[in-house]
């Protein structure tokens, strides 16, 4: 009303080895114990740390976006797919699924909202205006996050 763009960033789940719900799975899945959360199914919107600083610039210099953006990689994963990717990247077996019950208690509302309900979100805004992802395919930059580290 008076003027100011406003832009919501609607930030998907964020993936960085460092912190968050990827750094609490990698004890689990480097032991070989990771597996499908919950029933596998759940959609997953994601995007890598790295990404974000990017995308802010692009957001603060693109004076014709305003509102809700959702800040999140073009390739939507299921659970299922998230958790194969994520073996096969570290070399470990994905054989043990994760129960609900133990989600909730792990990870608490971030696990009940991001993990197990699932977020389906795309782009769009981002990429109608021109945006290139630096981190655009969830295997290559798991990749690009444990090369070394495994």
């Amino acid at each position: 009303e008076v003027g100011t763009r406003v832009v919501n960033l609607r930030i998907g789940m964020i993936l960085s080895p460092e912190g968050g719900a990827l750094k609490k799975m990698l004890p689990i899945f480097k032991l070989g114990l990771g597996g499908n959360i919950g029933s596998g199914r759940q959609a997953m919107s994601w995007i890598a740390l790295e990404e974000f600083a990017p995308l802010a610039a692009f957001l603060i210099n693109r004076e014709s976006i305003q509102g809700p953006v959702n800040c999140v990689a073009p390739g939507i994963v299921t659970n299922q797919e998230f958790t194969k990717i994520l073996g096969k990247v570290l070399k470990r077996p994905v054989v043990f699924p994760l129960p609900e019950f133990a989600v909730k208690l792990m990870f608490g509302e971030m696990g009940e909202s991001l993990l197990l309900g699932g977020v389906r979100a795309l782009p769009n805004k981002l990429l109608d205006a021109g945006y290139q992802f630096c981190c655009p395919d969830l295997e290559t930059t798991l990749e690009s996050m444990f090369r070394g580290q495994r």
